[in-house]
């Protein structure tokens, strides 16, 4: 039996069993079995298969919102998706600290980045003459 063969009848044999194909389509299914494969597949009641899939579902508590705990004192915080923090007075003096510290950081690396692009040779001179203008306006030497 080829792989397209086997393919073609396991395809045929899963619409049989998918509860979403419609009842002329599973008999259609059926003779093309008959027919291609010689099997004979008699049709199975519809009820079965929603009671099992009733059964299943009801294990998991089909449709039953389950809450996590919560703890005595806490409120519910609105489900914004985001964590919400409040900063108390220690910690507003250590973020303007960092932020400090970020910019600085920002500065040196916008300074490396336009000296890089002074001795890039793909860099054109027109671009060039911008970015010593550039750093002359943030008080680097500019080499020439």
């Amino acid at each position: 039996m080829s792989n397209a063969h086997s393919n073609r009848e396991r395809g045929l044999r899963a619409a049989l069993n998918n509860p979403r194909v419609s009842e002329e389509a599973k008999q259609h299914d059926r003779e093309l079995l008959a027919s291609e494969f010689g099997e004979h597949i008699e049709e199975e009641p519809q009820p079965a298969t929603q009671s099992k899939r009733r059964a299943s579902s009801s294990k998991k508590g089909a449709g039953a919102k389950v809450e996590p705990p919560k703890a005595e004192g806490v409120e519910a915080q609105p489900a914004t998706g985001r964590r919400t923090r409040r900063a108390s007075s220690g910690d507003a003096g250590m973020h303007q600290q960092q932020q400090a510290k970020g910019e600085e950081k920002d500065k040196h690396n916008v300074i490396r980045g336009l000296k890089a692009a002074l001795k890039n040779p793909n860099v054109s001179e027109r671009a060039k003459e911008a970015d010593r203008k550039k750093l002359a306006e943030l008080g680097e030497p500019v080499e020439e």
